[in-house]
């Protein structure tokens, strides 16, 4: 490309020349258009050059990016890792889903919770600023725990406690031969917030996760809002829950986990735009 570029540069003197004394209609046509040509070859060069540079630039601040993200580390955090070794729920997380699903037994009765890590984007800006500054404090502190006792153990609980947003969850409890409810709320400041219930006959359409069975659920009457029911039912239905361990203790541990995996999908995801921009 650079020899066609000083062939053409070194062409265009003695042609200008030529075409000062041949008469206009002796121009050659094939001259107009090698002309365009090498200013169409300029400019492609000079914007592939532009670009380049540009993606050096994008390369290096995203190194910069994964590094400050590598600093905080992956390593699951001790306040994850003591609930979940004594919690009955199995946690099920794929490295790249924006889902996290957790499941358990209880008798007869299959129970899972679905929820997304999208949600830490609902809470106050100023809030998760807060959080991170606690969580990172947090987990400098090797014995923290969510079922922690004692004085000290308590305080660290309650920090925990704090740190929270909300997070939207599907419960689904099913039974054989007998459908499933599906339960939305949303974890938050310790507790399960009850928004609504919903009676599914067909277990197979309660756990189904395609969008044809999402709005056909959607199209299913899910009973008065749960704030408006009879305190009493109220009251009963919570009891419902926690004797399924469906409690403060996975509330708190809910936003906690969005908030780890939020932070290691970010580092993948930084990692594989880097390799996108640098590939050839």
């Amino acid at each position: 490309m650079f020899a066609l570029r000083t062939a053409a540069a070194r062409a265009m003197p003695s042609l200008a020349m030529r075409a000062a004394v041949i008469p206009k209609a002796m121009v050659s046509p094939a001259f107009t258009a090698r002309a365009v040509s090498v200013s169409a070859l300029r400019s492609f060069s000079n914007s592939r050059f532009v670009a380049n540079k540009a993606d050096t630039e994008l390369i290096s601040v995203i190194d910069n990016e994964i590094t400050h993200e590598e600093e905080q580390g992956e390593d699951v955090p001790d306040y994850i890792t003591n609930y979940l070794k004594t919690s009955p729920f199995q946690i099920t997380d794929k490295p790249g889903s924006d889902e996290v699903v957790m499941t358990r037994k209880f008798g007869n009765e299959d129970i899972k919770i679905v929820f997304s890590v999208s949600d830490i984007n609902s809470g106050d800006d100023e809030e998760e600023l807060d959080m991170e500054d606690d969580l990172e404090d947090g987990q400098q502190q090797p014995n923290q725990s969510l079922s922690a006792s004692g004085d000290d153990e308590e305080e660290d609980s309650d920090d925990l406690e704090s740190l929270t947003f909300p997070v939207r969850c599907l419960i689904t409890i099913s039974k054989p031969n007998a459908g499933s409810i599906s339960i939305d709320s949303i974890a938050q400041d310790g507790s399960f917030i009850v928004e609504s219930i919903s009676n599914i006959k067909d277990s197979a359409l309660a756990s189904a996760s395609t969008a044809e069975a999402d709005w056909e659920k959607r199209g299913l009457y899910s009973g008065p809002p749960f704030a408006e029911l009879d305190e009493n039912l109220q009251i009963s239905f919570e009891k419902y829950l926690e004797e399924r361990q469906i409690n403060g203790d996975l509330a708190n541990f809910v936003p906690n986990y969005v908030f780890h995996k939020d932070q290691v999908e970010y580092t993948h995801w930084l990692k594989d735009l880097k390799g996108f921009v640098s590939s050839k």
